[in-house]
């Protein structure tokens, strides 16, 4: 069994190793070579990024800046998993109606063990699984001779390539919330420093009275 640590990237602001972080520990069997790929690949980079939206934006930023973020993060995860889901069913579909009833084994399955630190991390394993039970069903249709090697490539190929343009995105889209968050909160601060200074100048000026014009004076 291979033991995955959680590996914390440098590439999204305000994430430190130091920090102490709360977390369930998750196995999953990932049977394909591709889905083992794209957890090597995508997993980790996914997973900070789901972090920081969860917990480091709101840190740093708002609760409407979260949650505006966070419904675009759903939405890309939601279609993503309905869209394989669809295509596991049509596979599936297109073996029961070429009789293919096999069932399909593998010569290196790997269990997985990794640290989910965020909710929707699950899910996004929840992706890698359901693309794994996918590979399966193009296996067995491709073992069986109903779909040739150029249409299991392209299509393996393409699959791979939208997930991980799915763990990019939510990477990106971290950054750039994580970095506008902090962008705003330092010049907040900055503008705050700038009145308070002001205000310090104002208070160390001596308060000088004006002078008073002798009574006899106003009378010459």
């Amino acid at each position: 069994m291979a033991a995955r640590q959680y590996k914390l990237s440098i590439n999204i602001p305000t994430v430190r190793l130091s920090n102490s972080r709360p977390f369930i520990t998750q196995k999953a069997v990932l049977n394909s070579l591709h889905a083992q790929q794209i957890f090597e690949r995508g997993y980790d980079m996914c997973a900070n990024g789901l972090f920081s939206l969860t917990v480091v934006l709101r840190f740093i930023g708002t609760e409407e800046q979260a949650l505006a973020v966070e419904t675009m993060v759903d939405d890309l995860l939601n279609k993503a998993l309905d869209e394989i889901r669809q295509e596991i069913a049509r596979m599936k579909e297109l073996s029961e109606t070429n009789g293919c009833e096999t069932m399909i084994s593998y010569t290196n399955s790997r269990t997985v063990e990794i640290q989910i630190t965020s909710p929707r991390a699950i899910r996004f394993l929840a992706i890698i699984r359901e693309f794994d039970q996918l590979i399966a069903a193009m296996d067995t249709l491709w073992l069986a001779c109903i779909i040739d090697d150029t249409h299991y490539a392209v299509e393996a190929y393409q699959w791979k390539r939208r997930i991980l343009r799915l763990a990019g995105q939510i990477r990106i889209l971290a950054t750039r919330a994580i970095l506008a968050a902090r962008k705003k909160e330092n010049a907040e601060i900055a503008a705050d420093e700038k009145e308070a200074k002001l205000i310090n100048e104002l208070s160390a000026t001596p308060h000088r009275e004006p002078e008073s014009t002798p009574v006899a004076d106003l009378h010459r």
